[in-house]
């Protein structure tokens, strides 16, 4: 009896040592994340996602506000999604940025 015991626990130890786990993300393609250089599913990634996302909920500005202050505000938001200034991903996030801040 004891033999079946250890016989059944060695065949489900085995049978559960081949199972495997398949995971698929989806990313759209003109996401602005990985088109800033972030890797999907990294931790910056996810960062950057979570920070676009505040961003946008904070919505546009009123009119008036001047040019200046828009591209500072466009700047702040790239660092805070992990962009070092200087690079081309940076000045890419700071364009998008503007455009997606500006009035109207």
């Amino acid at each position: 009896m004891i033999k079946q015991f250890l016989a059944l626990g060695f065949v489900a130890v085995a049978a559960s040592a081949c199972a495997t786990e398949h995971r698929t993300q989806v990313v759209v393609a003109d996401d602005a994340c990985t088109r800033y250089g972030f890797t999907a599913s990294t931790a910056d990634y996810v960062r950057c996602q979570d920070q676009r996302a505040a961003q946008r909920r904070a919505g546009r500005v009123a009119i008036g506000y001047d040019s200046a202050r828009l591209t500072a505000d466009a700047q702040a938001a790239c660092e805070s999604y992990g962009l070092s200034r200087g690079s081309a991903n940076f000045d890419r996030c700071v364009q998008d940025e503007f455009v997606a801040r500006r009035p109207g």
